[in-house]
């Protein structure tokens, strides 16, 4: 039976070696039908391929990180959470720093970094093992500063002391990498997060050990504030006040008028901050610049959202802070007991009481104890406190403070307050539940900052998008040259067998059975339509080196534009080799219907 085989297998070979002209036109055509399948893939392939790799090249791409700073500092199972879901986390007090570089006039952005941040990881380091007196900064900057890999990059610096007098300090870091200009093309530092947070601290006024840097701060705790009430007796136009929002105010919105005090004979009005806190300094600087355009206003600080509860008062009393004048509020001493005014319908309330202020994210309560008295200044259901108090209440809320009762002061939980990250993703493909994770986060903490976290998903949803179009586009293609492959396929065959039915006639008559016989037609087609494949693999072969020339540009040198994976040419060839070979033993079964009796009188 072998030998049957094999002597069919020489017969289609000398077959077509006999009609050499009509056999490579039947490849050519096989060819043409099998070619456009080829490089439409490649392209699906590269054209995907290239851009997925762009993506996962990039660190940025599996870049998470909050839509802008938290103000109150995040819990730290919150944070627990987010680091376990990401490949690596980098907390932080602040998003940036803008800090002085020697050999600069222009202060550069600088970001906390880790040795496992991927784009210090791309900038391929050396030296960093277990120092943090290292940065990684961009080729852009070191071109400016004519420096590159092993040099030292010295930043200075500076804080307002407590004389009002500028101090700078220097620092010197050692350049350990170079991020290119394509992963990062701005001027930026990429500094340890630890030393990162150590300097915003340093410029806050605490002492830095670990970096050698001393404190000018006598107070742990400062009062801020969200705004700023102003009372005109002649109110400016809104160009003066547009003048002073061009300048250097801690302001960016135009002040609006204030209804509380719309009775009063005075313009008041409100500068209110945007997501952010102000201090007395702010507040001094708002004062000199309305002084300077020629108005004398009076000023009242403004807090918004702080609500104090009696403690274990049934039912349940409450009441929202509201600022006076500082004549018409209480007075606060350092060490003692604070005063709050309270309006004469609250007069039950008198005397020693304890007060409740929910503070941070997870509104925990702190008991304050405080002694009510009343003013006829307070509206009902108001409650006023000093301004340095009211600010000290605001800034409790925010940070998540404590309450020491003994010295009648707030202290912090923790040093370290985490109101910013940045957590990579460990591929583009786990990108999607790592920003899932974040925006779970701010829905449970209810953080608008988390719940639309800044990532690059949208721009691989859309290449992934992309790419499924691009296969049902392929599919519809493939599946119109299968049809055009059968019919060739089976046309060939039966004109085949219609042309050598009388020699397969006489096979069958020298003993070979039409089973055996079956398979002349068979091996026929597969050789012929292994020559249509060997030859698109040529046109594709011929196409990808051309559209690659075209396209060096964009590309690059060492880029394709069309790839095929090993396992895609295989399915390609597999899939090919098994529909030729159905449709050539569909049609070779009219081998079956020969009569050959019909050729024995011939």
């Amino acid at each position: 039976m072998f030998k049957d085989y094999l002597y069919i297998t020489g017969l289609a070979f000398r077959d077509i070696a006999h009609e050499r002209i009509l056999s490579f036109c039947m490849a050519l055509s096989l060819g043409a039908i099998f070619t456009p399948i080829i490089i439409l893939l490649g392209l699906q392939q590269g054209i995907i391929g290239n851009m997925l790799d762009t993506l996962a090249s990039d660190p940025a791409s599996r870049l998470v990180r909050p839509k802008f700073m938290i103000q109150s500092p995040m819990p730290n199972d919150s944070l627990e959470v987010i680091k376990k879901a990401g490949v690596e986390f980098i907390p932080s007090e602040t998003s940036h720093l803008l800090l002085n570089v020697k050999g600069l006039a222009d202060s550069i952005n600088v970001v906390p970094s880790s040795k496992k941040d991927p784009f210090v990881i791309q900038s391929d380091h050396k030296d960093i093992i277990n120092n943090t007196n290292w940065v990684v900064i961009s080729e852009s900057l070191s071109k400016q500063l004519g420096k590159k890999q092993g040099d030292n990059l010295t930043l200075l610096l500076k804080r307002t002391a407590n004389s009002n007098y500028p101090e700078e300090v220097p620092l010197d870091f050692k350049i350990v990498g170079i991020l290119s200009t394509k992963l990062m093309p701005d001027l930026k530092i990429y500094l340890p997060v630890t030393v990162f947070n150590g300097i915003y601290h340093w410029r806050k006024g605490y002492a830095v050990p670990s970096l050698g840097l001393k404190g000018n701060r006598s107070d742990d705790f400062t009062p801020e504030y969200d705004g700023v009430i102003t009372g005109f007796s002649k109110k400016p136009s809104d160009s003066i006040f547009r003048q002073m929002l061009a300048g250097r105010l801690p302001f960016s919105t135009m002040p609006e008028k204030y209804q509380p005090f719309i009775i009063k004979h005075d313009d008041w009005l409100l500068w209110e901050t945007v997501n952010s806190t102000i201090t007395d300094q702010d507040i001094d600087v708002l004062n000199n610049s309305l002084l300077n355009h020629g108005y004398a206003p009076k000023l009242i600080p403004y807090v918004k959202g702080i609500s104090l509860e009696l403690n274990k008062s049934t039912p349940l009393k409450k009441w929202d802070v509201y600022m006076l004048s500082r004549s018409e509020s209480p007075k606060w001493n350092k060490g003692d007991k604070p005063i709050l005014f309270v309006s004469s319908g609250d007069k039950q309330f008198l005397g020693n009481q304890s007060v409740i202020l929910k503070t941070g994210l997870k509104n925990n309560n702190v008991v304050i104890p405080v002694k009510l008295k009343i003013s006829k200044n307070v509206p009902s259901g108001k409650i006023v406190a000093s301004h340095h108090f009211a600010g000290l209440l605001r800034s409790a809320k925010r940070l998540g403070a404590n309450y020491n009762n003994d010295q009648h002061e707030f202290f912090l939980r923790s040093r370290d307050q985490i109101r910013y990250f940045r957590v990579y993703a460990k591929s583009i493909e786990q990108l999607d539940s790592l920003v899932q994770v974040v925006k779970n986060g701010g829905d449970a903490l209810n953080l608008d900052a988390l719940k639309e976290p800044v990532s690059k998903l949208y721009e691989v949803q859309k290449i992934r998008t992309l790419s499924d179009y691009m296969k049902k586009i392929y599919f519809l293609i493939a599946f119109i040259s299968a049809v055009s492959t059968i019919f060739a396929v089976s046309s060939s065959v039966y004109a085949s067998v219609q042309r050598r039915k009388k020699d397969l006639a006489y096979l069958n008559m020298l003993g070979i059975d039409k089973i055996t016989i079956i398979f002349f037609p068979l091996m026929k087609s597969m050789i012929l339509i292994s020559i249509g494949i060997a030859i698109a693999f040529l046109g594709y072969w011929f196409f990808s080196i051309i559209a690659s020339h075209w396209f060096v540009d964009l590309l690059g040198e060492t880029e394709s534009l069309t790839r095929l994976p090993v396992q895609d040419i295989l399915f390609i060839i597999g899939s090919i080799l098994s529909l030729g070979g159905i449709s050539s033993l569909s049609a070779g079964l009219f081998v079956s219907r020969i009569d050959s009796k019909r050729y024995i009188h011939e």
